[in-house]
Formats: structure tokens, C-alpha cells, sequence
């Protein structure tokens, strides 16, 4: 349990309508006096990080410097969360106890917190003088008795200014912790990006769709993942949709028991037609203008998944539908919960491999040097799967 104290000489509490145990208090507190320190360590049940090369950030900024006495009529506060809060009358403080990083902490005025440090920060700099920092004023306003399945819900409503996406709803109300708890001992475990603003170098959204391609239950011989193709919060609304319902086929939680060797699979794709022998170096990697796959701006390519670095980039238009061939080689549900080869990957991932870099080659050309084109033609998947399943008829061939 944690006690935040903030001097404030008044405070109005009022009762929320046709509720006995919610209370919203609302105070000014000096922006100097906040206990930023504390504040930003309980900052989880935002579902948005601080992005300080915003806009809206850099106004926040120049209203605190410029016009510190207004600054509480320009700014719209911060919310929290709390579990109690109480009024030393003695002291003039507002006590607002904390106790569960869940469900209490920051809601909203995240960037409006850390403009608050800055602030305080160039005081003790000397850049900004005290005595006209100290005119600067913050509305705080304190929610008293959220509960957990009503946190994702307010603080969805309260981040408004910008608007949030739907991964971060999704993180807060934790729909992720089965997949979390699945890749938690591998090396990127930690740069998987969850949070909207969050600078880390992978987009839960990439990582569902590589997953998703796999969905043997949704896709068949004749249905393919061509849809899902560069669209990301498409495939978090259904990852959502699923998750909300109680009694239903979860797909999702099917594919998240093989995500570490689907992503990891899906570096090793990359890793191997990245070799010389396929000649893909002089083919385009994005719609930019001569962005090329061996450019020398990607010399230095993560493979995060395998904790590598290669000598080239390839297009998500090359690799989904590449990915998404190896359906073929899914059965699904068996065992329950989970699904198995029909042959082991690194048994059959040499025996397609070549068919599929040539055939993505040819459609690639066909389709003006376009990578993203590529991911949008249905032929592309079409044929990768079909590669891919030949393949494996040649593999049980010749087992047999």
C-alpha cells in the first residue's frame, strides 16, 4: 500500500448516482508539490505511454513555461484511480491511498504528468524561475471504487485526445497474460510492444498475424488469410471479440500454444531467403523508392525472434503469404487446445522453400515491383499453400 500526499487547501467530493460505493473527489494541487516520482511507477492501468514528440505534448510544455498562472483553465488534469482518500485538515494534504498497480495509478493526463516533471526539472536546472513556476496549478480528480472489470472501460473513455488503440484496451483488461505467460522465458519477450506509444521494436498486432495465418479452424485449401493482409487492428478486433465471449471455438488460444515456434519460424523464413543463392537481393523491400532488400540501411535487420541480425530486409509482402503456406502442413486441434505438424518443419521447410521464393518472385514482378502488392494478391497465397502441400505429398511419398 502506498500513501500519496498532495498539498491542496480545498477539496470537493461528490457521490457518483445510484452508486454506494464510487466517490469522485476533485482538488487543484501546485505542479510543483506533485509527487511525480510516485505517480509515473503507477502509471499500468493507462493504456497509453508518454510520447514527449507529440503535439499535444509540446503545448502541454510551452503553456507550463509561458502562461503557468492559466495553465490549470488549459489543461484538462489527471485522473486517478484509488482505493481510498482522505483530507489532512492539519496539514492541508490530500492523502490518496494506492495499493494494486491494476487497478490503481494514472488513468488519464499521462503526458500532463510527465510535462509536469520537466517542469520541475528545468526549476532545479535553473532554465524556468521558481517563483513563476509556482503559479502553475493542475486539476486532479480521484476515482474512488472502480472495479476490476470497469478499469478498461473508464480509462478507454478518459483517453480521448488521442485515440486509443485497441491493443492497449486489450492489454489493460488482460487479454494478453496466456501469451505473455507463453513466450515469457524467450529473448524478445520484453520488446513486444503492448501499450499504445510504447517504444518497443515489435507490434503485438505483427505478432497475432503471424499467428493468425496458421488458423487451420477459419482458413482452408480454398479460404486464405489474404484479408487479414496489413490489416492490424482488423485482427485485434477479433482477438478481442473472441476473448469477450464465454463458450466458443478459441482460436486464438489454439495458435498462442505455438507461438514461440511460429515466431521463431517465421525469422528463420526470412533468415533463409535471405541467402545469396535466391537472389533476392536487388528486389524491393518497401513502396518506398529504391529501398531494396540488401540496401545498406538494412545491413543491420533484428530478427527479434531469433535474436539475430541479417544482412537484408524483406517486405511483410513476401513473408505472410510464404508464412501462411505452412498451413497446409497444420492439423488442427489435436491435441486438443493446441495443433501438431503433419511434418516436422525442419523436414519440410527445405523441400518447398526454393518453390516458394520463386513463385513470390514471379508474382512480385507481375505486380509493378510492389512488395506490398504482393501480400494483396490472392494468388500469392494460393500458391504458396499449394507448395507447400505438394511438399508434403512427396514427403509421405516417399515414407511410404
Amino acid at each position: 500500500m502506498v500513501e500519496l500526499r498532495i498539498p491542496t487547501q480545498h477539496l470537493r467530493k461528490l457521490p457518483v448516482p445510484e452508486s454506494a460505493t464510487q466517490n469522485v473527489v476533485f482538488f487543484l494541487a501546485r505542479v510543483l508539490d506533485l509527487p511525480v516520482d510516485v505517480l509515473e511507477d503507477w502509471k499500468d492501468v493507462n493504456p497509453r505511454d508518454v510520447k514527449e514528440t507529440t503535439a499535444t505534448f509540446k503545448s502541454i510544455i510551452d503553456t507550463l513555461k509561458n502562461a503557468p498562472a492559466r495553465f490549470y483553465m488549459r489543461n484538462r488534469g489527471i485522473t486517478l484511480s484509488a482505493k481510498d482518500l482522505r483530507f489532512d485538515e492539519k496539514l492541508k494534504e490530500v492523502v490518496v491511498v494506492v495499493d494494486n498497480k491494476d487497478l490503481h495509478g494514472v488513468l488519464d493526463g499521462g503526458h500532463t504528468l510527465r510535462a509536469c516533471r520537466r517542469l520541475g526539472e528545468a526549476v532545479a536546472d535553473e532554465m524556468v524561475a521558481e517563483k513563476d513556476a509556482s503559479k502553475a496549478f493542475v486539476t486532479i480528480k480521484v476515482m474512488l471504487g472502480i472495479s476490476e472489470s470497469e478499469i478498461a472501460e473508464v480509462a478507454g473513455g478518459l483517453n480521448t485526445s488521442q485515440q486509443v488503440d485497441l491493443k492497449s484496451l486489450e492489454n489493460l483488461q488482460g487479454h494478453f497474460e496466456e501469451f505473455k505467460k507463453r513466450i515469457a522465458s524467450e529473448p524478445y519477450a520484453e520488446k513486444i510492444a503492448f501499450r499504445m506509444n510504447e517504444e518497443k521494436p515489435i507490434d503485438v498486432r505483427d505478432v497475432l498475424s503471424y499467428l493468425v495465418v496458421f488458423d487451420a479452424h477459419r482458413f482452408t485449401a480454398n479460404k486464405h488469410p489474404v484479408s487479414i493482409f496489413g490489416r492490424k487492428e482488423g485482427i485485434i478486433r477479433e482477438f478481442a471479440a473472441e476473448m469477450a465471449k464465454k463458450d466458443s471455438e478459441y482460436n486464438f488460444k489454439v495458435l498462442i500454444s505455438k507461438a514461440p515456434e511460429i515466431l521463431r519460424f517465421r525469422d528463420e523464413l526470412v533468415k533463409e531467403i535471405l541467402k545469396p543463392e535466391y537472389g533476392i537481393g536487388r528486389f524491393k523491400a518497401s513502396a518506398k523508392k529504391d529501398v531494396r532488400v540488401r540496401s545498406a540501411r538494412n545491413k543491420q535487420t533484428e530478427l527479434y525472434f531469433l535474436d539475430e541480425k541479417v544482412g537484408g530486409d524483406v517486405s511483410l509482402g513476401w513473408i505472410m503469404p510464404m508464412l501462411g503456406g505452412f498451413r497446409a502442413n497444420v492439423v488442427w486441434d489435436k491435441p486438443k487446445g493446441s495443433f501438431s505438424w503433419r511434418v516436422p518443419l525442419k523436414k519440410l521447410f527445405p523441400l518447398c522453400i526454393g518453390t516458394l521464393v520463386d513463385r513470390i518472385k514471379e508474382i512480385h514482378q507481375s505486380e509493378d515491383a510492389r512488395p506490398e502488392y504482393v501480400g494483396r494478391n490472392a494468388m500469392s497465397w494460393r500458391t504458396c499453400y499449394e507448395a507447400v502441400e505438394l511438399a508434403i505429398l512427396r514427403y509421405e511419398a516417399g515414407k511410404a
